[in-house]
């Protein structure tokens, strides 16, 4: 954990990564938002064609944007949590006894 000198940097510092939170949950927000209207539009548009619901679904016109789209969202994302948030430092060790105690309630389990 870093040490601050000063309570003014510690809080500069807090600011900053609550602003750059913010700009995430954006980006986030409009990506599901945009895609979501390409989603209606699309679906809209081809039952005014005639076509079947499935068809409509399986053929992606805009998958390369949610694709493309996607893979700066996850890089946004782990610049602004690092992988500290998705595999923190005791990710590890917490997976390890989650799985211990599954495998545990199964003994448990198949024993009464």
């Amino acid at each position: 954990m870093k040490h601050y000198h000063n309570q003014n940097d510690a809080h500069s510092r807090a600011i900053y990564k609550v602003k750059r939170i913010k700009r995430f949950y954006n980006h986030l927000a409009a990506y599901i938002i945009v895609n979501t209207l390409f989603i209606v539009l699309k679906i809209v548009r081809n039952f005014d064609n005639g076509d079947d619901f499935f068809d409509m679904i399986l053929n992606f016109n805009f998958g390369n944007l949610w694709f493309i789209w996607g893979i700066g969202l996850a890089f946004h994302a782990f610049a602004v949590f690092g992988t500290d948030y998705f595999f923190g430092k005791n990710w590890e060790e917490n997976k390890i006894n989650e799985l211990m105690k599954e495998e545990e309630d199964n003994i448990n389990s198949n024993s009464k």
